[in-house]
């Protein structure tokens, strides 16, 4: 059975799948909207160095974690990479949503049912801090503050549905001080 994750490759987002074997290391993958599945494989060769076999192509990779990620080196290229599922996938997501206008916004990651709301407008709110949980396929999913600030609004109402990617919070970090209230 396939597994569902969020890659995010520097500010690139991509749905990809997993497919293990039951042996080893072997796996077919996938990305949303690239196609079929590949059949991919990685090697270690020694620290940090690794050996990506993609369809009998082989790719090196230089792997070096940072924090929640890794930066991989491919060639010259070096790519800073998360990968999550499930509860990380939505908090990646929910970090991404940094707008141009320097508010954070946070969006369902997916359709369910608000059953607790944990944040009002005006409330100071700490990085990682749980604002909003949605319950999705019979899960609780808790959706954290990403960046510590002042709630400037509020879309979440309890037991109301809500649709992925809908807006439920939104923070103004310290940093975003300028920026025009919100209407």
């Amino acid at each position: 059975m396939a597994e569902n994750y969020l890659i995010q490759v520097e500010d690139s987002f991509f749905d990809g799948e997993i497919e293990r074997s039951n042996g080893g290391g072997l796996a077919r993958v996938r990305l949303q909207g690239e196609g079929g599945w590949q059949a991919a494989e990685l090697q270690h060769v020694r620290a940090g160095l690794h050996v990506l076999m993609i369809d009998n192509r082989p790719v090196e990779l230089y792997i070096e974690r940072r924090g929640a990620g890794a930066d991989v080196t491919i060639g010259r290229r070096t790519y800073h990479v998360q990968i999550g599922r499930g509860r990380r996938a939505a908090s990646m997501a929910a970090a991404a949503t940094a707008a141009t206008d320097g508010l954070v916004r946070i969006r369902a990651p997916m359709t369910g049912s608000v059953i607790e709301l944990r944040t009002e407008v005006g409330a100071e709110v700490d990085a990682g801090e749980v604002l909003v949980v949605i319950e999705s396929m019979k899960m609780n999913n808790e959706l954290r503050a990403p960046a510590a600030g002042v709630v400037e609004h509020v879309g979440a109402v309890v037991e109301a549905q809500v649709q992925e990617g809908e807006e439920l919070v939104v923070i103004r970090p310290p940093e975003a001080e300028g920026a025009p209230p919100l209407d």
